[in-house]
């Protein structure tokens, strides 16, 4: 080995954002954009400023400087470019990076560098706001007065196994874009519980989504029961395909515990293996695996989600999952169908909901009673005309419509079928109320479901009730505090804070929703107003701009045709603000 000596240096720790997720859509187009970035701002750059990359991963690299100022400028030139070019990623994303700094104390041996602080630095970088940069207190003192750079100070953070908590600092590139430490959750006094995904051992990547329509029944059937706290499963989600520790999740998420597991499918046959774990300790409570023929598919979920809820809480007996199972499909080729669809729903981007609207019309043609892809599909229809994505609305609020009358009847006691039902509604112009009324449905029969309370929280800023839309909100967010649809909650905030007349607010939070998913461009329509109402009129007219891009025939009097579900008062003003903005 060669010769080892120490010495003190910043170390500067890159990571893709969403690698794993940009890889599963498309592994060659993914690498070929990591390798243009590699190529073309960072190996090109880093040598003017005097650092050098010591090891490269597939999702990011550590680097080293001889200066701190050099190795913070650097980074925030290359976040600069990257934030200024938008580089699309084959999924349609934004191609951004997460950096972290720190003055380490490294052992070198030969070209490497070791020890913990380089360790550090990429516990630090997983704390970093996407497409900008964490440093610690020591980085941030050393920088007093070298660089125009403003930082927020993220208070003492814990960092995954580090003993001590270190108090950091984040920068981004959109110094208006909030950068609050995530908050960190309280335990519910009920048993709380988060189902994570589950590993798919089938052998074939596309069979993922199978695995996660185990999950998807799981956690459905645990929250419906009363006794249990159960996080929604989209935060769950959050953590699919990374390495985590059971401790982390539970400060992160305040839950006592967790439910890990695999599916394995091979031909007709399945296995689904759980296991039990205490977050405060990481002990195992309970594991079991249980094998049957797929078609038994649904009688294995809730016998899997019966032990687990028996291992919370023995007094919780089988009676109580079976009342809390919903209606199943009879045809199991139209119950995946309706899996597939889902990611493409909650992805929320046109191409992908014109998608999930061809596998639920795939669903219903093999089982025309199928409730919850009639709701789906009709939620579908719903995002067509609200977000102007539909080129024929009179075509798409029709079809909705028809896919409303079809669900109504069929979902009454299913709570994902609800608020679908009740989203749908809404988008598409109907009886405000009575949506608001499935969406409380829905929250009778499933009080831990996070889309349901974010479905009041929109019926009742729409019925001109903002405070109270505030506060169901917040209680979504807190069910589902990693969620990545969250974007929508925090623009529905943003609605209802220019309700109130907070204009500020509601800009701040509209401008945090476009951070948080970058590539949309339908919520520069709440942004345009929000910013002509608060008298910033050219950056009004720059948010309307964005969002006519991809809907240049939109018009004031279609727009007021599309958001017909908001309370006159309310839409009024909505109107009114983008018409200073330039809508004509």
């Amino acid at each position: 080995m060669p010769q080892s000596e120490r010495r003190l240096a910043p170390i500067v720790s890159l990571d893709v954002v969403g690698y794993s997720r940009l890889v599963r859509h498309d592994e060659r187009q993914t690498l070929r954009l990591v390798q243009r970035v590699y190529d073309r701002l960072i190996l090109r750059t880093i040598g003017d400023r005097g650092g050098r990359v010591f090891k490269t991963m597939g999702d990011g690299l550590l680097a080293e400087f001889s200066s701190v100022v050099d190795a913070v400028e650097w980074t925030a030139d290359l976040q600069r470019q990257l934030h200024e070019r938008k580089l699309s990623t084959p999924g349609g994303e934004i191609f951004q990076i997460r950096a972290g700094i720190v003055l380490a104390d490294v052992l070198v041996a030969g070209e490497d560098l070791y020890g913990a602080g380089v360790n550090l630095a990429v516990r630090v970088q997983n704390h970093s706001p996407p497409g900008g940069m964490c440093i610690t207190k020591w980085m941030f003192q050393y920088l007093d007065g070298t660089t125009d750079l403003k930082f927020i100070d993220l208070g003492p953070t814990e960092l995954k196994n580090i003993s001590r908590t270190v108090r950091l600092f984040a920068w981004h590139p959109d110094e208006q874009l909030p950068l609050r430490p995530p908050p960190v959750a309280l335990p519910s006094e009920r048993p709380s519980v988060v189902v994570l995904p589950f590993d798919n051992l089938s052998g074939e990547p596309e069979q993922g989504y199978f695995a996660d329509a185990v999950v998807e029944e799981i956690t459905a059937t645990l929250s419906r029961i009363r006794d249990f706290f159960v996080i929604a499963r989209n935060s769950a989600f959050a953590y699919k395909g990374r390495a985590i520790d059971v401790r982390q999740v539970g400060r992160e998420l305040g839950v006592r515990y967790v439910v890990e597991g695999s599916v394995r499918r091979v031909g007709e046959r399945v296995r689904i293996t759980a296991q039990l774990v205490e977050t405060d300790t990481g002990n195992h409570i309970w594991s079991n695996k249980i094998d049957g023929a797929v078609s038994d598919l649904f009688d294995l979920q809730d016998r899997m989600a019966a032990e687990v809820a028996s291992a919370l809480h023995p007094s919780i007996r089988w009676a109580e999952v079976e009342r809390a199972r919903s209606k199943r499909p009879e045809v199991l080729a139209a119950y995946d169908l309706v899996m597939r669809a889902l990611p493409h729903l909650w992805a929320h981007r046109a191409a992908d909901n014109a998608r999930a609207i061809d596998y639920l019309g795939q669903a219903l043609a093999l089982e025309p009673g199928y409730g919850l892809a009639a709701a789906l599909s009709a939620w579908a229809h719903g995002q067509q005309v609200a977000y102007n994505w539909s080129p024929d609305i009179a075509r798409d609020r029709s079809a909705g419509e028809r896919m409303i009358e079809q669900a109504a009847m069929m979902v009454t006691d299913q709570p994902t079928g609800l608020t679908a039902l009740a989203s749908a509604m809404m988008q598409l112009g109907g009886d405000v109320a009575q949506a608001a009324a499935f969406a409380d449905k829905a929250l009778e029969i499933d009080p831990n479901h996070a889309w349901a309370w974010m479905r009041r929280g929109f019926g009742r800023v729409y019925l001109g009730d903002p405070e109270a839309g505030l506060a169901a909100f917040e209680t979504a967010k807190r069910h589902s505090p990693l969620d990545p649809f969250a974007f929508n909650c925090h623009l529905g905030m943003g609605l209802a804070h220019f309700s109130a007349g907070r204009h500020q607010q509601a800009i701040t939070l509209a401008r945090g929703a476009l951070a948080e998913r970058p590539g949309l461009t339908w919520p520069y329509r709440d942004l345009a107003t929000y910013y002509a109402h608060h008298g910033d009129l050219a950056a009004a007219r720059h948010a309307l701009d964005k969002f006519l891009t991809l809907r240049p025939s939109v018009t004031i009097v279609s727009l007021g045709d599309t958001l017909r579900f908001m309370e006159p008062a309310l839409l009024s003003k909505y109107l009114r603000g983008l018409k200073l903005a330039g809508l004509a």
